[in-house]
Parts: structure tokens; sequence; C-alpha cells
């Protein structure tokens, strides 16, 4: 097993260590240093590295074993990586790690964000708590002003007025997200939906940035390092808003795999370890395969079958007059009970 990982940005070519070399699209045209055909040992393994026929520059490690398997540039211009099955499952370690810390900090910063968000006012400790709270709810990623400039995609903090509708305690976003995937969110959340309609009260343009006070023009935007900094503060752990769609997508796996109800497209039975990632996925707004690799703690599902967490979903359930995942993965005590679990699983 293989992963790929893009550069951010494109890159020039750079000398890389000795190894093997594609010619053309063709597992058939691998060559070593002195031009000679791989053996057939090489081949193989080289195969199984299913590098895309598209990529160009094509280079692979010598050695089996080596955490960077092959490096070549795609269709855009990118360098792209392979690394090796046991490299990925460290770096899956690693990822996943600091997922228990930022839990630990949930509460404290759950207290200060309550503490902003009460009051009538609409300062920038108000929007800001409104937005961090939008991200343990909702999901969203907390947007890029690059990707809305030059790919006119949208994340939370870069979403326009005319993207968010209010109704009573109910706050709907409809946007364009990364890869151009439509995406339709719904927070049911009286504190929230309450800084959002002084928001969209302001005399501004429809088209103007949502998450921005004070006086026109231009006012002061919260923007992805306003909220990054505050959860720096008052988390004091070193996560960003980006730990949230992970740690959502943890807790909302567990949760279907103890009971939460989950109801996918289709009438295609599933796998009882399935269900939980195809959850998850729908929340994130992003594919399965992408969900359980990226997103989702790989303890999580067998901590949802735990009675604890079991005990936390109904509990959830009661309290908010549903089972549906999409609104008690946010329940503030089935998260601890996920963590603590997680905290058992991994120690």
């Amino acid at each position: 097993m293989t992963s790929t990982f893009a550069s951010a940005s494109p890159t020039r070519h750079v000398p890389r260590p000795p190894g093997f070399h594609r010619l053309a699209a063709s597992n058939a045209s691998w060559v070593d240093l002195d031009g000679r055909p791989v053996t057939a040992a090489d081949r193989a393994r080289l195969t199984a590295l299913r590098v895309p026929p598209g990529w160009t520059h094509v280079w692979a490690s010598f050695d089996p074993v080596a955490p960077l398997q092959a490096t070549g540039v795609d269709s855009r211009g990118r360098t792209q990586y392979r690394y090796s099955a046991e490299a990925v499952l460290r770096a899956s370690r690693d990822k996943f790690a600091h997922l228990a810390v930022f839990a630990t900090a949930l509460p404290v910063l759950r207290r200060q964000v309550a503490s902003d968000l009460d009051g009538d006012g609409l300062d920038a400790a108000a929007v800001t708590a409104a937005v961090v709270r939008l991200l343990n709810q909702g999901l969203f990623r907390i947007g890029s002003d690059r990707y809305r400039r030059d790919n006119h995609t949208f994340g939370l903090t870069t979403l326009r007025r005319s993207q968010v509708a209010v109704d009573g305690a109910s706050a709907t976003f409809d946007f364009v997200g990364k890869e151009h995937v439509r995406h339709a969110v719904t927070v049911v959340d009286p504190d929230v939906a309450r800084v959002l309609r002084e928001l969209l009260a302001q005399d501004r343009a429809d088209d103007s940035d949502l998450f921005q006070i004070g006086s026109p023009p231009p006012g002061r935007r919260i923007d992805s390092v306003t909220v990054n900094a505050y959860i720096h503060a008052h988390a004091d752990v070193a996560s960003s808003a980006k730990t949230f769609r992970t740690w959502g997508a943890s807790v909302a796996a567990a949760a279907v795999a103890a009971g939460a109800r989950f109801a996918p497209a289709g009438t295609s039975n599933h796998l009882p370890d399935h269900l939980p990632v195809l959850a998850a996925a729908h929340l994130l707004g992003n594919t399965p395969a992408v969900a359980r690799r990226s997103y989702i703690h790989p303890a999580a599902v067998d901590v949802g079958r735990r009675e604890s967490v079991r005990s936390a979903v109904a509990a959830a359930a009661e309290r908010l007059g549903t089972d549906d995942v999409g609104s008690v993965h946010a329940d503030p005590a089935l998260q601890d009970a996920v963590a603590l679990e997680l905290g058992r699983a991994v120690s």
C-alpha cells in the first residue's frame, strides 16, 4: 500500500537521489541509472506503486522500504509523492495523536465561547465565538482568500452574506466549497442565529463578507487568522480550525457505531464498519475514502461500541429530541465520552 500527496504549489524540478526512472507511461519503461530495464522483481514492486500514467519526470527509490517510494509531476505541474505503507501508517498515528489533547481542551474552549456569545453585542469576540461554534457543529473548512479569489470556492470565514439564510434558531449555509463541491449545511443554535441576524442587519451589499463588523467601508473582518488565534488563546493547545473537522468526523463515526441515526442515499445495505464512515464523509462533504484516510481516528468505530459512548448517544438524543448524527455529534457530553474512550484506547 502506498499513498499520494501533492505539494502545496507548482514546484521546480530539483535533483533527486539515485533511483529508477520511468521513460513513458507504461510500467515496462522503467530503467535504472544506466538506462537498462529493471529486473522482473523491481518491475513488480514499481507496478504496485500504481504511479498514474499521466505523471511525468517519474522517479522511484532503489530501496523497497524507503519512506519515499516515488515522485512525479502531474498534469497541473505539481510534484506528487508516493510513500511506503509503513510511512503512511506512521504519519497517520502522528496525525491523530494530538486529537486526545485537543479533546481535553474543548471544555475550556466551550466555556469561553458561551461567555462571548452571552449578550446582545456584535463585537469581535462574539462573532469569533460564533464562528468557532459553527466549526464544531457544521464541520466547515475555515476558508482561504486565495481559493475564493482563484477558484471561486468558499469556506466559513470567506462566505458572502448572500450564502446564509436565518430562520429562527436555524441557519442554512449554501455555498460551493473546495473541489467545487456544493454544500448545504444547516445549524440550529439560537446564540449563533442571533449573531448572524445582527450581521445580516448591517447595511452592506449582499456580496460582501458575512463575518464583518464595524462601520463600512470596510469594517473589520473576522478571518481565519483571527479564528485560529482565538482557538490558540483559549484552548491553549497547538490546534487550529482544521482540527474541528478531524475531531467532528471521529465523533460522528463513533456516534453512528454507538447507534446514532444516519440514512445514506440509496437502499443498499452497508456493513457495520462502513456506515460510520459514510456518515462522517457526508458531514465533511468528502468521499468515504478521504474521510477514512484523513479524518476519522482509527479507533473511532471501536470506541463507539463501548457502553459509555452508547449511553452518551442515547442521552444526547433524548436532550435534543433527535438521534440524527448531524445533531448529536456536536453534543458536549457525547464528545467528552468519546474523548475519554479514545484516550483509553490509545494509552
